[in-house]
């Protein structure tokens, strides 16, 4: 069973330039023993900005009655850039020389509005004047809509320098066309800790300016937690304090930490701080992250010691993500970064001094690519990477077991979907799939892994891992809407699913 709670979400996206993905997409960025919430697929479509756009309409009121009758001897078309006047003009030719209607005029008039809406001119349109038609005499005038002004209704504080930013883009295109709208005003729905609803009325000269009206608010801070007990040995949650918009760069500072430690004594604490750097979306993210733990099960050797586990893990990444397509049901991004990963595991002997270590650095460089579509039915999505290793900067690796050593100068790839389809108002089938590859021995923060909320969800955590492995499934679930404050939702499910991993000698592993 799911229960939906907002505010968990927020410990999804700790950094604006990082788009959330179910855990079973990419089971290599997290540590697997953190708390991640279980949410429905849904809780991940593209973000859809509150918009009010206006319906461009054919005509003003007229004078005469729609089964008024005229004939049409000349035409005089008025304003207009995008299409050559000759083509809009075909669009009276049957009605020019014949006794017509006032509704047959206006219905003409209706196919070039229809042409520019079609097009993508979201404020353009023809209407017909007051007129009263002497000597045949008809006038149509165009308006091709831009935005020339806006206004903002609150207090987002310095965010508004990019704002602003955004709106000039939007200013800058005369006539506005729906792409480059849904581009900017999706990016200002994305602006952290910022609340936006747009409206646009129609244009109100002939010239075609409009006014945009922005109400906005803004949350400075705002906080999120990730509790999961299921087979964990004690409950623990994943708390996250955000710090949003504080300046016109619209950044995000997060500031997460592990509670309680638990019986393992795992203490887990990690920094995000992203910002945008232009106007059309680019952005600059980076994490750092610390784990230390001591798993309180001693591990059995079949030689008959038992090993006391300490491990140490730390983690960083700084990219840069770009997104291609920015639409309301939209999303394509490309991202590069360079991370690294510095995990050390002690393993003491019980009964001796002796020490077994090991201790693995990776650096690589990642190229990731991430594309969402959503329809009122129908979600999908589509991630990508490659990964290179890097045999330098710092990358080792020691250990005092003989027969391990990893490749520093790995390649592997990464690639992964969701669909999701809703049928019969609130059942939902879900099938999701997941690719890993490489030909190389993977340290153990690049190799994929299964069980949990991976794939082999009936097994735990780390059950199986490897250099290279798939996983498949399918889910069937309900959904019971509610309107509660706290709980939006209940969704009991189940899920069928297959995972296999391989290591770099061909050992297999089935979950």
């Amino acid at each position: 069973m799911r229960t939906y709670v907002p505010f968990l979400l927020l410990a999804l996206a700790p950094c604006v330039g990082a788009e959330p993905l179910p855990r079973y997409l990419n089971s290599n960025e997290t540590l697997q023993s953190l708390p991640a919430p279980n949410l429905p697929v849904d809780a991940y479509r593209p973000q859809t900005p509150a918009l009010k756009l206006p319906k461009p309409a054919a005509t003003e009121a007229q004078p005469l009655m729609m089964s008024t009758r005229l004939t049409i001897r000349k035409l005089q078309i008025e304003g207009g850039t995008v299409y050559p006047l000759q083509e809009l003009g075909a669009a009276y030719k049957s009605l020019l020389g014949h006794e017509i209607t006032l509704s047959e005029l206006i219905e003409a008039t209706r196919t070039i509005t229809q042409r520019y809406q079609t097009d993508g001119y979201l404020l353009s349109y023809a209407f017909l004047p007051p007129q009263n038609f002497d000597q045949g005499l008809v006038r149509v005038v165009l308006v091709e809509g831009y935005i020339r002004d806006y206004q903002v209704e609150g207090d987002v504080g310095r965010v508004k320098g990019f704002i602003d930013e955004l709106v000039d883009k939007l200013k800058g295109e005369r006539p506005l066309t729906r792409k480059t709208f849904d581009r900017y005003a999706t990016l200002m729905s994305r602006i952290p800790g910022v609340t936006l609803q747009a409206q646009v009325p129609p244009p109100g000269t002939t010239d075609g300016a409009a006014t945009l009206h922005v109400t906005a608010s803004r949350k400075p801070f705002t906080t999120g937690m990730s509790l999961v007990e299921g087979s964990r040995d004690s409950t623990q949650a994943l708390f996250s304090v955000n710090s949003n918009s504080q300046t016109a760069m619209a950044e995000q500072l997060t500031v997460s930490g592990l509670f309680p430690p638990g019986h393992d004594k795992e203490h887990y604490y990690r920094i995000d701080y992203s910002q945008y750097l232009n106007a059309e979306g680019t952005q600059l993210s980076l994490y750092g992250t610390r784990y230390r733990s001591d798993p309180a099960t001693s591990i059995a050797t079949s030689d008959g010691f038992e090993l006391k586990p300490h491990r140490e893990n730390d983690r960083f990444s700084i990219g840069v993500s770009h997104p291609l397509i920015v639409a309301p049901d939209q999303w394509l991004s490309v991202a590069g970064r360079l991370y690294g990963v510095n995990d050390k595991t002690d393993y003491d002997i019980v009964g001796y001094s002796q020490t077994i270590s090991e201790k693995t650095n990776v650096r690589a460089l990642a190229v990731e690519g991430d594309w969402r579509k959503s329809t009122g039915q129908q979600l999908r999505i589509v991630s990508a990477g490659l990964y290179q290793g890097i045999n330098g900067l710092g990358a080792k690796t020691e250990s005092n077991l003989t027969g391990n050593h990893y490749d520093l100068d790995f390649f592997r790839l990464r690639a992964s979907g969701v669909q999701s389809d809703t049928f019969f108002d609130n059942w939902q089938g879900v099938v999701s799939g997941a690719l890993y590859w490489s030909d190389d021995t993977l340290a153990d923060s690049e190799r994929a892994v299964f069980g949990g909320q991976n794939f082999g969800r009936g097994y735990p955590d780390d059950q199986a891992s490897g250099d290279k492995g798939w996983g498949v499934a399918y889910e069937l679930n309900y959904s019971f809407n509610r309107d509660g404050e706290w709980v939006k939702l209940l969704q009991p499910y189940a899920v069928l699913d297959k995972a296999k991993t391989w290591a770099a000698a061909k050992t297999e592993c089935n979950t």
